[in-house]
């Protein structure tokens, strides 16, 4: 997936190295200076080969630093070795360097004084991420809804790294609006943060809207401009105006314990949520044109609800789905619990879109990426209609903000020109 330097280290670091040993004092604080106009992690072309970049992370030791630990793309499923930076004698620069594809966008974070301990588990993975935090060297940052551990991670986005031209907003596009609600569940007793997106001219008369249920709407209406998205695709004919109803767990231990395959999770969007937006919106009861979408527990949620209750939900996008849920050693439910539940169902009138990142990582007690692949091979062979991509990078928001426009054309795609003849 990626090569790590030992031996070897980045011109710039190996410039850096000569210069200290010569005894210039002035090398450290030009580097450091340098540092801070371009940003960190260097990047430097490794030859003529144009497809891989060195990245070279960066940490200024405050006095304190035992060792530092950069995690990219998903955390590390086991020693955290390949991962730990060098430390240049003499300095305050620690720096660890990789050769990464160069169309690789990711976010990474930064564990200082690590106890290098592996993660036993993937509770365990979420329960530390408090703990890291984003390179203060690199000014490109977002910050991840995690409430109460909310905290921010740093973006690479290498030189090749695909366009997101859909995210941003575009001169002359009419914008919809977008309006926030609260609810309080009587099925689940927690309170639940809805945001509503209607299309540029909406009306309550004529024909009804199409519909998209998304969750972790926090996450995609803050970073993923998924609103702006549905208007840009709109207006450029790829879409029909949708109803985009975007929900958000109350805090991050309300949302692992409520998108994973909850019952009462399905009952409450079936006789709270969907009610609601059908009394206060003019949007279809029609399946067919129902999508509703997430990622990661999101993911799974999604393809749960439309297992759960078909005749609401006909489409799903799920985007680096948990579909190894529970993890192993859980006694009450079985290992890729839903994958079960698809294989050993009659085929339901449902369509998918589904995406993964190549560079996902087994930890312990969960595979996202064969367990991603398995519940393909399942669908397709009940004969399910399937959109499936693996992207070049990791479980993250900064790649699923560009996938989602492919995950939504994929319900619409355009008639051929063979098709009009």
């Amino acid at each position: 997936m990626f090569a790590a330097e030992t031996t070897l280290t980045s011109p710039r670091i190996a410039r850096l190295a000569k210069a200290v040993d010569a005894g210039d004092d002035q090398a450290l604080d030009v580097f450091w200076k340098e540092t801070a106009e371009s940003g960190s992690p260097l990047m430097e072309q490794a030859g003529d080969d144009d497809t891989r970049t060195l990245v070279t992370f960066l940490w200024r030791d405050p006095g304190d630093t035992e060792n530092v630990v950069v995690l990219f793309c998903s955390a590390p499923g086991g020693d955290f070795g390949e991962f730990r930076m060098e430390h240049l004698p003499g300095t305050d620069l620690w720096y660890r360097s990789y050769f990464l594809p160069s169309r690789l966008r990711t976010t990474y974070l930064y564990s200082v004084n690590n106890s290098m301990v592996p993660f036993a588990s993937y509770a365990e993975v979420l329960q530390r991420l408090s703990e890291y935090r984003p390179d203060p060297l690199n000014p490109r940052d977002y910050t991840l809804m995690g409430n109460p551990h909310e905290f921010k991670v740093s973006v690479l986005e290498l030189p090749q790294a695909p366009k997101q031209p859909w995210n941003l907003p575009r001169r002359g596009v009419p914008k919809g609006t977008s309006r926030m609600h609260t609810m309080d569940s009587t099925h689940l007793g927690t309170r639940h943060h809805i945001t509503v997106h209607t299309p540029p001219g909406y009306s309550a008369e004529g024909d009804d809207y199409n519909v998209f249920v998304l969750f972790d709407g926090w996450s995609y209406y803050n970073f993923a401009a998924i609103t702006t998205v549905l208007d840009n695709l709109l207006y450029a004919g790829g879409i029909p105006p949708y109803v985009l109803v975007m929900h958000t767990n109350e805090d991050q231990d309300v949302r692992a314990r409520e998108l994973p395959c909850h019952e009462p999770f399905g009952a409450f969007l079936d006789e709270e949520l969907m009610p609601w937006v059908h009394a206060n919106y003019h949007i279809t009861t029609d399946p067919a044109r129902t999508v509703v979408g997430g990622s990661c527990f999101g993911g799974l949620a999604a393809a749960y609800a439309a297992f759960r209750n078909p005749a609401r939900f006909g489409n799903v996008i799920s985007q680096s789905g948990s579909f190894w849920w529970p993890g192993k050693g859980v006694p009450v439910r079985e290992e890729e619990w839903l994958t079960r539940q698809f294989e050993n169902s009659p085929r339901l009138p449902l369509r998918f879109s589904m995406d993964i990142g190549s560079l996902e990582r087994a930890i312990v007690d969960y595979d996202p990426m064969t367990t991603h692949q398995n519940m393909r091979d399942v669908l397709v062979e009940k004969g399910y209609e399937v959109d499936y991509q693996e992207y070049l990078g990791g479980h993250d928001m900064i790649c699923w903000r560009g996938t989602i426009v492919e995950r939504l054309l994929s319900f619409h795609p355009r008639p051929s020109k063979e098709s009009n003849r």
